[in-house]
């Protein structure tokens, strides 16, 4: 924390007892500043945000004595903002409020971030900005926030924050905003599901029930459920849920039909809708509401309870309608939600709510008895909901529901158990939200009052990096401490609290809310997510880039609030640029070691002799990824050679590539593409097959060459000297992603690492030439396979000998599409002392778009014998599908004959430069994203 903060120890006229000076500094929204903490030596003085249009942006100023003398009749004010062209943001969009100091947080287990005293104080409300003393020895934060209009001018806003004390000066914070031309959607129209379950009516009909009468009724003034006062607090949480971005409203539709439901002389029930329409009304005139999730039908006992699970029905019971439990599958729970389910689909009809409604029968089920119940309520309601939104909340692995979800929400944890499951899930369309509660602790991400506020800011980013659309906390407002039981009500301020039951506090004088920094942190993190989709729209490898930049994986990610500012900033930049999305080719012999490579697990180094080498053969999944890179289509190869393999499975063990994984580290993301030490090439995502073959050139001990061509669906595999795909799998999971080596229960070498995203059009294209020589690793494909070099695998192409120069041979790549052509790289064979050999003396490169008209676009007459490198032909622009390089005047080969001979041609668009863009040592320095 301490080099985020930046001191500013204003000098003041002081009189003879030498009165204290204020103190100020500033830090992000996302790093926690302690009553405990100090100022650093250096750094700014002022605020500095970036946003976009409909877009709160926040930072802290903290507020510290001088001496050991307390600040009198502390104030902070803040200015309005002025712009481009007389444009200003009114103080009404402005908030400046103090955060609380809670003396009584409990430090959960694990990765948390302690004050500098050691202690549990910790700031997380944020309440009114009032006057006050500022005790010596105390540092004070306030957090500043601007909420900018969503049709606010673009351009460089400023303002000042003046802070202004009784006896120790005057400070003034320069405040500088800069608003884009970028706009979020509106909240109830977002891309982004955030479901703060929040008590009101129904659901463990306890504290939900109480806790809102509880907190905001005194002895003089009691409130009741559904009173003037109850419902005013219902508008303000909605209004909160609308300036929060939490779209998914938690109402207990069965709960809220008791006030207007009537039994019928004979008992039967006809249900009024008022209170559950007002309740749903209100979350949409506030512009919060994009989906309705009601609390689960079921009622589930503990595993090792012998309590049976009950389903929720209402009855009469003495003439007063309530919730009645009842055996599921029973008689009395089939007739009642035969009634009740139609009526609901009918309302919901009438009010255009059913593709918004979310339906979940049984809270985190765990055993067979919660299956069943819960697929037969979910079968019951499929009965009337032919196209349902189903979601549960999961702590446990329970496949057998899978069916009956549409999206599936595992605890964050569990997720990283199961990871390959649930993507396999999200693979075949069920949507996949993620979860937390009091669980999980330590290194993974919470929104725990202990925890770093970066964690709580970045969920929704991991949400974004994993494929999800949403996340669920179960404990926006239960003020209780504790759950199921009411009995004491909890003082939000002062008791003992780990911010697991509540997220925001009751402001009790105004029925209204108080945030937290907590509350804005998940705020933020939900405006990236949405950031995060735009971007990815028009260029998804740089959104995939900034996440990884910030996020390896569930574990290892940035715990810094400035940091991620950092990367929100980015994110806005790359809207606004008008450029394409960046392209990141690579090649590596490791010759200079492997300092762009960010390891995972295993044993990982360089071969004095120049080789990658992973020796670690205990285990599968052993990654090694190329730092600050994102790939789409692409072409990557790697020679490898397996050593030495683990006993459980001896020659199966395998080595290869993770293809468009989301996580650097991991193989339970994307596409492992791998070879077997017997020979056999296979494709998995996340643990399933996609498919295998066999290699039937395959020599165990000695380097193979496997290649991946992945573009759009569709992956292609080659291995060692085939020149067809031996496996071709189909399959859209995974568009993006990472590049990574990777082992499996094997010793392996690798070397001539080169991952090729489509900027070289010809690579893995089809040939044709006029004549051909296919022996000794020369062969027509071997002229478009990603090898520059010759090697004895793949020399290139060779035409048949000839005794004379002057002749004409030919080769012709099919790019199978017209695209913009804009270079044409030669590369001659580089076979020590025979480079350079066999390249034309006399030749035209030509280009066509049909195959038939052709236009050259460069000729060349006594070219000179090149050395290794490339032969680089730029030209203006020209839409072509075809290149042909035409040799009418040949070089010998070492024997004397006459050929035309190319190691590899490569083709380029876009304008690009003469020098080669995939080439790179391993030396190089990437650094412009990478996470320190």
């Amino acid at each position: 924390m301490a080099a985020l903060l930046v001191l500013l120890e204003l000098t003041v006229a002081t009189p003879a007892h030498a009165a204290p000076a204020v103190r100020i500094w500033t830090a992000s929204a996302a790093d926690r500043v302690f009553s405990t903490s100090q100022p650093a030596k250096s750094a700014p003085t002022s605020i500095d945000l970036y946003s976009a249009r409909g877009e709160q942006e926040a930072a802290q100023i903290a507020v510290r004595s001088s001496s050991a003398e307390a600040l009198t009749n502390v104030r902070v004010a803040a200015s309005a903002l002025t712009g481009p062209g007389g444009a200003g943001i009114p103080t009404s969009n402005i908030l400046l409020r103090r955060a609380y100091d809670h003396v009584k947080v409990q430090v959960m287990a694990g990765d948390v971030e302690r004050p500098p005293d050691g202690g549990t104080s910790y700031y997380d409300a944020l309440v009114e900005n009032t006057p006050r003393e500022l005790p010596g020895g105390v540092t004070q934060p306030y957090h500043y926030s601007v909420t900018v209009p969503v049709g606010q001018a673009p351009g460089v806003y400023t303002g000042t924050v003046v802070v202004s004390t009784g006896n120790g000066g005057t400070a003034t914070v320069n405040v500088r905003l800069v608003v884009y031309n970028v706009t979020l959607p509106e909240p109830d129209k977002s891309t982004f599901k955030m479901n703060n379950w929040f008590t009101s009516a129904g659901w463990d009909y306890d504290g939900t029930v109480k806790s809102i009468p509880a907190q905001y009724g005194t002895p003089e003034r009691p409130m009741q459920m559904y009173d003037d006062n109850w419902w005013k607090v219902i508008e303000n949480i909605a209004a909160n849920h609308r300036r929060h971005r939490n779209n998914v409203i938690y109402a207990d539709f069965q709960a809220l039909l008791i006030p207007d439901t009537k039994a019928g002389p004979g008992g039967e029930l006809r249900f009024g809708w008022t209170t559950f329409d007002r309740f749903i009304e209100t979350f949409v005139r506030a512009g919060a509401l994009q989906y309705i999730y009601t609390p689960t039908l079921l009622e589930g006992p503990a595993p090792a309870s012998p309590e049976p699970v009950n389903a929720e029905i209402l009855d009469s019971v003495n003439g007063v309608v309530q919730r009645v439990l009842v055996t599921p599958d029973s008689p009395e729970a089939n007739a009642y939600y035969d009634r009740v389910f139609p009526a609901l689909k009918a309302h919901l009809d009438a009010k255009g709510w059913t593709d918004q409604f979310y339906f979940s029968a049984l809270d985190e089920p765990k055993t067979q008895q919660h299956v069943d119940a819960a697929n037969w309520l979910y079968g019951k309601y499929r009965t009337y909901f032919p196209n349902p939104r189903t979601n549960e909340a999961h702590v446990t692995h329970m496949p057998a529901l899978a069916g009956n979800l549409t999206t599936i929400t595992p605890v964050l944890s569990h997720y990283e158990q199961h990871m390959g499951y649930y993507q396999n899930l999200r693979a075949n369309g069920t949507d996949l939200w993620l979860y937390n509660c009091i669980v999980p602790e330590g290194s993974q991400m919470n929104r725990f009052i202990s925890y770093h506020l970066a964690k709580t800011r970045l969920t929704p980013w991991l949400t974004w990096k994993i494929g999800g659309t949403g996340y669920l906390h179960w404990g926006w407002n239960y003020w209780f401490s504790k759950i199921r039981n009411s009995t004491t009500v909890a003082d939000t301020f002062d008791d003992l609290q780990s911010g697991d039951n509540w997220l925001v506090r009751p402001n009790k004088a105004a029925y209204d809310i108080y945030d937290s920094l907590r509350s804005e942190a998940q705020l933020d993190g939900i405006e990236d997510y949405e950031l995060l989709n735009m971007l990815a729209r028009t260029k998804p490898l740089l959104a995939r880039l900034v996440a990884s930049s910030l996020i390896t994986n569930t574990v290892a990610y940035s715990r810094s609030g400035a940091e991620v500012d950092a990367r929100h900033k980015m994110l806005l930049e790359l809207l606004v640029d008008s450029g394409p999305d960046r392209r990141f080719p690579y090649t590596d012999n490791f010759s200079a070691g492997d300092v762009n490579w960010q390891r995972g697990n295993g044993s990982w180094s360089v071969a004095s002799t120049g080789e990658y080498l992973q020796t670690d053969t205990s285990n599968w999944g052993f990654t090694s990824t190329p730092r600050s890179s994102a790939y789409g289509d692409v072409v990557a190869s790697v020679d490898l050679k397996i050593v030495a393999v683990n006993s459980h499975g001896g020659n199966t063990n395998w080595a290869g590539f993770m293809i468009r994984s989301s996580n650097a580290t991991d193989m339970d993301t994307g596409y492992l593409v791998a070879l077997r030490n017997n020979g056999e090439v296979f494709v998995y995502r996340s643990g399933k097959e996609l498919g295998h073959a066999t290699a039937g050139n395959y020599q165990a001990g000695t380097y193979t060459r496997l290649r991946v061509m992945a573009f759009g669906n569709k992956l292609s595999v080659y291995a060692g000297n085939n020149r067809q795909p031996l496996l071709t799998v189909t399959d859209d999971a995974f568009p993006a992603g990472h590049v990574a080596l990777v082992t499996g229960g094997a010793s392996v070498r690798f070397d001539n690492f080169t991952v090729n995203p489509d900027n070289n059009m010809a690579d893995g294209r089809p040939v044709t030439t006029s004549s051909t020589y296919s022996a000794d690793g020369w062969h027509p494909t071997a002229a478009a396979d990603g090898i520059q070099s010759s090697t004895p695998g793949s020399m290139g192409w060779t035409s048949a000998a000839g005794a004379s120069a002057d002749r004409t041979e030919w080769i012709t790549v099919d790019l199978q599409s017209k695209r913009s052509l804009s270079r044409i790289d030669l590369f001659p064979r580089s076979d020590g002392a025979n480079a350079g050999m066999g390249f034309p003396v006399d030749f035209t490169v030509q280009v066509s778009a049909d195959g038939k008209s052709w236009s050259a676009v460069a000729t060349h007459a006594e070219y000179p014998r090149p050395g290794t490198g490339a032969q680089s032909f730029s030209f203006p622009a020209e839409d072509a599908r075809y290149v042909r390089v035409t040799g009418t005047k040949l070089s010998t080969d070492p024997l004397g004959a006459h050929h035309m001979q190319l190691a590899e041609i490569e083709v380029y668009g876009g304008g690009l430069a003469a020098e080669h863009p995939a080439s790179a040592p391993s030396g190089r320095s990437i650094t412009a994203l990478s996470r320190r």
